[in-house]
């Protein structure tokens, strides 16, 4: 499989992934008939409650499945980030019954506006017609807010919180995970939902180099991209932020000329601004060489980059400095973008999801991956859980190299400078809806 990690907002998708036979939790038309079993055949033990995490917990529980969730830290991560739900996913979430409780805290994307670092207008994409073509409108969600909703259909029980997994044992007849406080968790398969640097993947891969069975490119580390600086503000004053209190998100990304930053605003529910910028700012010296181990920095930091880009200015008067000052600074975080492209997926009993796209691919595969346990018999065999494994790995891995890699091509056009770069974004922002 090609799994593929990225951290930014620096993409954007008004159109889902034509993708029907992933985006049904039990194949939809299936569900009336069989529902959730009445005994669970299997246990999965899921590693990370974050949106793949949680949605597995959430779709596990629909369809009669045992499971638990183990989860390093000690709650719910304060509100930083937005992430984007498009048809594709809004249907499984209708599907589990959620869509009202995540439509209350998300917002409708109208358009995407890109500007020139005088504001003047380069192009829009329009998203409103979406609507009509898929059934959703695109929507703008804070991420911790969606979190709690996929946590509110889960039973406490279920998820263990303060769980750092230190040592996973993978076996024919099941699987054991042996965390930092000494408990020991066992399971019929593991799902490793644990992000980047995911402590499951690093356990598997380890495995799998002493056997000389890891792909060399599996041995190489993420490769650095560029920082972004993310933030989420406190609620904003209409008067002089009109745009937060539309009905609509109208995205706005402006491109610096001359200048190594591009900023992203993008406004969601109770009159708060997601921002961020993207580019090289504080880039680590010897970034192409070193293996980093630590995806966010810390509070000097993030002061340091603030004071970089709190002149960039905005589109509706001001600064990126008023926006700063009213956004807690626990709600603002620097991370480094980092890609991959892994070729494995699973191996035994143990599977990983990737986060091709953020949020939306991973929901993508905890569908595709329910879906085939769903279809598991009773007393199933080791040799059941590998070929569903292999299914998913054929059915998820075009789709997830795709996406980063369009990903990947957008977050450069964003950023790059130059005449051809000008004409190019030119270009993609006035295609025409087709």
């Amino acid at each position: 499989m090609t799994s593929s990690f990225r951290s930014s907002s620096s993409s954007f998708s008004s159109r889902p992934y034509n993708d029907t036979n992933t985006s049904s939790i039990f194949s939809a038309s299936t569900v009336p008939s069989l529902g959730p079993r009445e005994s669970s055949p299997f246990k999965v033990l899921i590693i990370g409650a974050g949106v793949g995490g949680l949605m597995m917990g959430a779709c596990l529980e629909r369809a009669g499945i045992d499971y638990v969730i183990l989860e390093r830290t000690q709650q719910l991560p304060v509100p930083r980030t937005t992430i984007q739900l498009t048809a594709n996913t809004l249907r499984s979430i209708e599907q589990l019954g959620l869509l009202e409780e995540v439509m209350k805290i998300s917002k409708p994307m109208s358009t995407v506006t890109l500007r020139k670092h005088n504001m003047t207008v380069v192009g829009k994409r329009d998203a409103t017609y979406v609507k009509g073509r898929y059934g959703h409108y695109s929507c703008i969600v804070q991420k911790t807010e969606f979190l709690q909703v996929l946590l509110s259909c889960i039973p406490s029980s279920k998820v263990q919180w303060g769980r750092y997994v230190l040592e996973i044992v993978n076996g024919n007849v099941g699987v054991q995970c042996r965390c930092a406080n000494g408990v020991v968790e066992a399971a019929d398969i593991l799902v490793g939902a644990d992000g980047a640097y995911s402590a499951v993947r690093q356990n598997l891969y380890k495995t799998l180099r002493e056997k000389n069975q890891l792909p060399k490119s599996d041995m190489e580390p993420l490769k650095f991209t560029l920082n972004a600086l993310v933030g989420l503000s406190e609620p904003l004053d209409l008067e002089q932020y009109p745009i937060v209190g539309a009905e609509f998100s109208e995205v706005n990304i402006i491109v610096g000329k001359d200048s190594p930053y591009t900023l992203w605003l993008t406004p969601t529910v109770g009159n708060r601004l997601a921002w961020s910028v993207g580019g090289e700012l504080l880039t680590p010296e010897g970034s192409d060489d070193i293996n980093f181990k630590q995806s966010e920095f810390g509070p000097e930091a993030i002061d340091a980059a603030c004071a970089l880009v709190q002149d960039l200015t905005l589109p509706w008067g001001g600064t990126l400095g008023s926006v700063i000052e009213n956004t807690q600074r626990d709600f603002i975080t620097k991370v480094m973008v980092e890609e991959k492209h892994y070729k494995t997926w699973h191996h035994g009993r143990t599977v990983l999801i990737g986060e091709g796209q953020g949020a939306e691919q991973a929901i993508l595969d905890v569908i595709c991956l329910v879906n085939l346990l769903f279809r598991i018999p009773d007393n199933p065999s080791h040799h059941d859980f590998c070929a569903a494994f292999e299914a998913y790995y054929a059915q998820r891995s075009h789709i997830a190299k795709n996406a980063i890699e369009v990903s990947h091509a957008m977050s450069h056009l964003m950023n790059a400078q130059g005449l051809s770069a000008d004409i190019k974004r030119k270009i993609l922002f006035n295609l025409p809806d087709w």
